[in-house]
């Protein structure tokens, strides 16, 4: 009875003649299928390996590639990926140095002012000490008024301006009162 896997023994070796009294990978008598062996035995020749060209970086044709085996064990190699680099550092970087940039404008524009300075406008100046010297001290002729442009609005500071009297030249001391612009007048020398 014969196997449904082949003939008993295993399975016949392919180009061998199977037959009765013949075994499986054993030459019979009188060589293969009939053809009697050969009277000289073949010289084999060398296998010689295929020389390529050697590619100084990386890896090109004919040179192995590294393995890198699969997390799962089976399947195809896994290729390195290249490690992203994350956005976060830049992201908070960038949102810290407009958050202290902010800050800075506003400290140095609106609440206290640091780059902001109040300086008195010197045609308003002028026509204040006009007014004074005639209003309040009651003094007639008086003429030309001229103050230094960009004094400062702080508190007790003080400036001198060049009054024309009656034709003559005379000095104006005027002294901040306070940071809101408010200045006293001194009488004239």
């Amino acid at each position: 009875m014969s196997s449904p896997y082949g003939p008993p023994g295993g399975y016949p070796q392919w180009g061998q003649p199977q037959g009765p009294g013949m075994q499986p990978g054993h030459p019979q008598p009188g060589g293969y299928a009939g053809q009697p062996y050969p009277a000289q035995p073949v010289q084999q020749q060398p296998i010689q390996q295929p020389q390529y060209a050697q590619q100084p970086y990386g890896y090109g044709y004919g040179q192995p590639q590294p393995y890198y085996p699969s997390p799962s064990g089976f399947g195809f190699p896994q290729v390195p990926q290249k490690q992203k680099r994350s956005m976060l550092p830049w992201i908070l970087g960038g949102s810290g140095v407009l958050v202290v940039l902010a800050a800075v404008l506003v400290l140095g524009f609106v609440a206290p002012g640091f780059f902001v300075r109040s300086v008195f406008d010197a045609a308003s100046v002028e026509k204040g000490v006009t007014q004074t010297l005639k209003g309040s001290y009651n003094i007639a002729g008086v003429g030309a008024v001229t103050c230094p442009d960009g004094e400062p609005v702080e508190v007790r500071h003080q400036f001198d301006c060049q009054v024309r009297i009656n034709s003559a030249d005379k000095v104006v001391t005027v002294t901040v009162k306070n940071d809101e612009g408010v200045y006293e007048v001194g009488h004239p020398k």
